[in-house]
């Protein structure tokens, strides 16, 4: 049970400098020529074969620091603490006069910021807003989630299992991507859904964008 415990925590950490990297718009090669961090190194890291230690962890923060990223160590490694955000999102362009009103205004600019950050640094990159109930707990409507948009239909069978942005002949959803015998099953989280169509049955799938980033809007109390 503990080596089990010990590989999920190793998936789960490459994951997450997966993500970062991506968001950061840096390459395995671009950490390996400008950071010295070598491309087996990473990939181990980011496949949860190898571990990834407090040392590389900090450098690893250092490094998404330099990109104009901030994440916290604790997050990489366990997936706890300060999730990765643009560096300059965390400083208040408005003037906090009203307390109900000045965050919400800095949160909406400080969303655009990050959503055309992600954009610049990452080709064929989709981001939407979450509209409606069908993937809380995890989602909820006003939150932003955005992925690489993928065509290629060996990639979209590598994104069966992933919450992703999905693109069928009747539409975009936003749904878990499952697979079937005769084609695929686009399925909400939520069992306790408004919608009238929590599962959704295609025979194909035009293109698929897996979750890589996501925003929580902020939610006025």
């Amino acid at each position: 049970m503990m080596e089990k415990n010990i590989d999920v925590q190793k998936v789960g950490a490459g994951r997450r400098i997966k993500m970062t990297r991506t968001l950061a718009g840096i390459s395995r090669k671009d950490l390996e020529e400008k950071y010295g961090i070598s491309m087996h190194t990473l990939q181990s890291w980011e496949l949860g074969r190898n571990p990834l230690t407090e040392k590389a962890a900090s450098k690893l923060v250092e490094i998404f620091h330099s990109t104009g990223i901030s994440c916290s160590r604790q997050w990489l490694l366990e997936g706890v603490g300060k999730s990765p955000a643009l560096l300059e999102s965390e400083f208040s362009p408005y003037p906090t006069t009203d307390k109900d009103i000045a965050p919400l205004l800095a949160q909406e600019n400080t969303i655009q910021k990050e959503v055309d950050f992600f954009k610049t640094n990452n080709p064929n990159a989709v981001v939407i807003m979450v509209s409606d109930d069908t993937m809380e707990p995890s989602y909820s409507h006003g939150d932003f989630v955005g992925g690489i948009r993928y065509i290629i239909p060996q990639k979209i069978n590598e994104c069966v299992g992933h919450d992703c942005i999905i693109e069928i002949s009747d539409g975009i959803f936003f749904r878990r991507l499952l697979q079937r015998k005769n084609g695929y099953a686009l399925v909400c989280l939520n069992a306790q859904t408004e919608t009238d169509e929590p599962v959704i049955f295609a025979k194909s799938i035009l293109a698929a964008t897996p979750i890589i980033w996501h925003r929580w809007k902020l939610k006025k109390s």
